[in-house]
């Protein structure tokens, strides 16, 4: 990717679809077997394991989308979103495999309990550099994620056209082998050589080389790659209407570019001071560095809104304080501060159309890319505590930005000014409403999700917008793509399959509002208390507890089973209706024996039993406090002694629109697949005539 650029976006396209398709599908069965088999009744809770393997799937989306931003995509960029994809793919694995540093995760697999806890990630991984077996993984991984940082830095800062890395620089990547290799020849030679009597001396001893290193030599790998590498003097470039950072060193006569790396590092300390937290100054140096370097900062302005909303994030979160987030912000908006203005007025309008198409294009990058960093700092933030209302309530801006975009790409054959009016119709209603009735969708709606906004609000602000594109979006896969291009079959019409794709996302996000956004699952509201054979009316149902299975024969996982046989009524006014089904949530029991079969601990997991209808799902969950006590008095009294049972019961309109949309977008990036490899076949077809030829 270094060495030979040549080809990089098709390079990097062959490999993005697959890995996108493939990713969906992992989310997609990760949430299905969470809403199925997990006692919690959802498919999404924003866990950091769970946020963790969303990283990847949006810098995949990202890079599929850069090819169809406005102008050309440069080389480096390729390269960039190729190491973030790496780089997202190993922060995902370290949250998964460091799971006590990540405490708010119900995945956790690496502890360390020693004393208290340091209340920064980064400071929290660096606790687990003695641990001589996960711990060795956990460094290995971090190492590596900062060395692809670093590799980034070294590039962006790197004005060399060829940008060929040095030996020097590719000779880095031995330390994490060295750290793993450490590891092993250390144990196996304490193990060969320790016994009773030196026991505690070899106990003592430290078995990785990771164990040894200070913590500024991690912190360090992000800046070696570009201090290593002789990128030279940097050009100098007068811009007339731009500004650089070189500027402020440098003029024709007098050439000091040799002091930015030295002002880079002071930067970065100054940012680190202020924010105390170096996950978060890491994340800063990569956006920054592009900019600093930039031969024109002024054109940068992606780079520029991805680092305030980096600053944003910071102080949303509560990963570092307001003033710290201020001055991210002020050295990313920095050029535009000092440069000079332009000459001649900008051309772009909301009335016309070749504007709306390129804010539409363009939103599908920066919209990713800016909700990635978003992502990314909360997760950073949620060590202790998951922020699932911070994911929503900030999280909703860009799905309406998403929606927006969808909206005027596919209504572009339209007249400009019937969609700006149609688009600013829908934000303003939506606006209005979510003020003047943000409990209208009943539910949880009235359930707060900040100080100042419910669930409501954010479902009046998502669904409208979402809701208006749905019928555009379904013309553009139907019409447009299905019926008017019937040159090739649908299975190779790559466009065909990536609006397929966003109409299951639409699908899937009017799903989530009604399943996620709209249920407060730590709500007593939705515990039941139901006595037997009397009827209990709770929302749009009636229930009515009907009598209790016991078992410990014939199960195919646990030792012993609990179930609750629940008759599920239809209501008529304000009376029952009609049965409509029969659910048997329950409790699975697992025993820990002794070879004499004396039971030493039980462990009890819930089992979820859903009841389907046509308009969504209905979850009942069996209350596992009461496990205990209903065993007991079973065992007393016989099961017809029970009257009384506690249930979790989630109505989940429109759940299934979240399973049609995930299925959807698998079709849809299966075409885009098969399209793709159709395409690179018939390419290499040809070049192979062409040689044949020649």
């Amino acid at each position: 990717m270094f060495y030979e650029s040549k080809g990089i976006k098709q390079r990097m396209l062959n490999i993005a679809r697959p890995g996108l398709l493939i990713s969906t599908l992992g989310i997609g069965l990760g949430g299905l077997w969470a809403y199925l088999i997990l006692d919690w009744g959802g498919y999404w809770a924003w866990d950091p394991v769970e946020t963790g393997s969303l990283l990847p799937w949006l810098v995949l989306v990202l890079i599929s989308h850069l090819r169809t931003r406005p102008g050309k995509t440069s080389e480096s960029a390729w390269i960039g979103a190729g190491l973030a994809a790496g780089g997202a793919a190993l922060f995902a694995t370290l949250v998964t495999r460091a799971g006590g540093v990540w405490a708010s995760s119900v995945h956790t697999f690496v502890t360390n309990s020693e004393s208290s806890p340091p209340s920064d990630a980064f400071s929290r991984m660096l606790v687990l550099k003695t641990d001589s077996t996960a711990g060795v993984e956990v460094i290995t991984y971090l190492v590596v994620l900062l060395l692809l940082m670093g590799f980034w830095l070294q590039l962006k800062s790197n004005t060399n056209p060829e940008r060929v890395l040095t030996k020097r620089t590719i000779g880095m990547f031995a330390l994490p082998f060295a750290g793993v290799l450490s590891a092993l020849v250390l144990r196996t030679y304490f193990e060969q050589t320790c016994d009773l009597s030196n026991l505690s001396l070899c106990s003592s001893m430290e078995m990785s080389l990771y164990a040894y290193a200070p913590s500024l030599f991690f912190a360090s790998i992000v800046l070696v790659p570009m201090a290593v590498q002789s990128y030279g003097q940097h050009p100098i470039s007068e811009t007339k209407d731009g500004w650089n950072f070189i500027g402020l060193f440098s003029n024709q006569s007098h050439n000091r570019s040799s002091l930015m790396l030295p002002l880079l590092v002071l930067i970065a300390a100054v940012v680190y001071m202020t924010s105390a937290n170096f996950l978060y100054t890491a994340f800063f140096l990569v956006l920054f560095v592009p900019l600093f370097f930039s031969i024109d900062a002024t054109k940068e302005w992606a780079i520029g809104a991805a680092g305030v909303v980096l600053g944003l994030a910071g102080a949303w979160s509560g990963l570092v304080e307001i003033a710290s987030a201020a001055l991210v912000m002020f050295f990313f908006i920095l050029p535009w501060l000092l440069s000079p203005e332009p000459n001649e007025p900008s051309k772009f309008s909301l009335f016309e159309r070749s504007s709306q198409q390129k804010l539409a294009l363009w939103g599908s990058v920066m919209i990713v890319g800016t909700y990635l960093i978003l992502t990314v700092i909360l997760l950073v933030a949620s060590i202790d505590s998951i922020n699932f209302e911070g994911h929503e309530l900030y999280g909703t801006p860009f799905l309406m930005a998403v929606a927006g975009s969808f909206f005027l790409y596919t209504n572009r054959k339209h007249e400009a000014r019937r969609n700006f009016w149609l688009l600013t119709g829908t934000l303003l209603i939506s606006v209005l409403l979510s003020i003047l009735q943000p409990s209208a969708f009943g539910m949880d709606s009235s359930t707060a999700m900040s100080a100042l906004v419910v669930r409501g609000v954010l479902a009046w602000l998502t669904l409208p917008i979402v809701l208006l594109v749905i019928v555009p979006m379904l013309k553009e896969v139907i019409v447009t793509q299905g019926i008017e291009r019937k040159k090739e079959p649908i299975w190779k019409r790559i466009p065909f399959g990536a609006h397929l794709v966003h109409l299951g996302l639409l699908l899937l996000l009017i799903g989530h509002v009604y399943t996620t956004v709209l249920v407060d699952r730590g709500d007593a509201s939705h515990r039941v208390t139901m006595v037997k054979d009397e009827a209990v009316i709770h929302g749009n149902y009636g229930y009515e507890f009907t009598g209790l299975r016991m078992t410990s024969d014939d199960l195919e996982v646990g030792d012993g089973y609990v179930g609750i046989q629940i008759d599920v009524y239809a209501l008529d006014g304000d009376n029952l209706g009609e049965k409509i089904g029969t659910v048997e949530p329950g409790m699975l029991r697992f025993d820990t024996t002794t070879d004499t079969g004396f039971v030493v601990q039980s462990r009890s997991r819930s089992e979820v039993d859903t009841l389907s209808r046509w308009n969504g799902d209905i979850v009942f969950i069996f209350d596992g406090s009461q496990a205990n006590g209903l065993m007991q008095q079973t065992a007393l009294d016989g099961p017809e002694s029970i009257e009384l049972v506690r249930v979790t019961v989630y109505d989940l309109p429109a759940s299934h629109l979240v399973w049609l949309g995930w299925v959807t977008m698998l079709i849809g990036m299966g075409v885009v697949v098969l399209g793709d490899f159709d395409k690179n076949r018939q390419l290499r077809t040809h070049k192979v005539e062409s040689n044949e030829e020649e």
